[in-house]
């Protein structure tokens, strides 16, 4: 299926992480530029000449999501560059793992700050541009814990429940200028992210980590984990034309561990 990603522009933020690097490879793969946002530049720069002898264009930019002036920046430079922003994948995020009463104001902002705030300040720099064009793709990362609270995790519960609320509102906002707003929700993925949660919900609950982590995927209806190229391929569908009746959506990707 050719999913006429070709010659578009595609900005994923947190592009250099374990999901980000698998997006940013889709892309590359369909034929799309893509400008690689994240805090960490050295990481992008590997990614991006690792992938970059394919004949299309990829840029990294360092983007700390939570700073107005590093998206406004991203925004500029991708312009600066190709001229127009066909696709914007908000996928930069941060999570810990303490119960509600431990939560200092530091740690719910830091979790907040990254993955609901970052969403708005990206957006807001880089939708005016979609509206101009009359055209765009908006593909948000959200969670399984979008949609279900747990134990451990208020702050990024907050957070990603947060994404699928900009998601909604936004594709009613945005609909009348051609443009589509979507949300992935992943469930669980053995990336870095899980790693941090692993390590505390040992030291909380006095368990070993292998020990959690199967207790865990023995949860999923599927008996296994998700990884970076199942949200990948979500994503990839979701900034198609041939997703191009579905917005406002929250798509789960969780082997069943819960379907709504």
């Amino acid at each position: 299926m050719d999913l006429g990603l070709e010659g578009k522009i595609t900005i994923v933020t947190g592009g250099a992480g374990s999901i980000g690097a698998a997006i940013v490879e889709g892309f590359v793969r369909e034929g799309s530029s893509v400008v690689i946002a994240d805090n960490s530049l050295d990481e992008a720069k590997k990614l991006a000449e690792k992938l970059g002898r394919g004949g299309v264009k990829i840029l990294a930019i360092k983007t700390d999501v939570t700073k107005k002036s590093d998206a406004d920046n991203l925004a500029s430079a991708t312009l600066q560059e190709f001229g127009k922003v066909d696709i914007l994948i908000n996928n930069a995020g941060v999570i810990s793992d303490m119960r509600f009463v431990d939560i200092e104001e530091e740690d719910w902002d830091r979790v907040n700050d990254v993955n609901a705030k970052g969403v708005y300040l990206v957006t807001r720099a880089v939708v005016p541009h979609m509206i101009a064009a009359r055209y765009g793709k908006i593909v948000n990362l959200s969670s399984l814990a979008g949609k279900k609270g747990a134990v451990g995790v208020s702050h990024y519960c907050a957070s990603k429940f947060a994404v699928i609320g900009i998601t909604q509102s936004l594709a009613y906002e945005l609909a009348e200028y051609n443009i589509n707003v979507n949300a992935v929700c992943p469930g669980i993925l053995r990336t870095a992210l899980w790693e941090v949660l692993l390590d505390a919900r040992a030291g909380r609950l006095g368990l070993p980590r292998e020990e959690i982590w199967d207790r865990t995927i023995e949860q999923i209806p599927l008996k296994r984990p998700q990884n970076p190229e199942d949200i990948a391929n979500v994503i990839l569908f979701l900034s198609s034309e041939v997703s191009k009746n579905m917005t406002g959506e929250a798509i789960s990707v969780n082997g069943g561990l819960r379907m709504d």
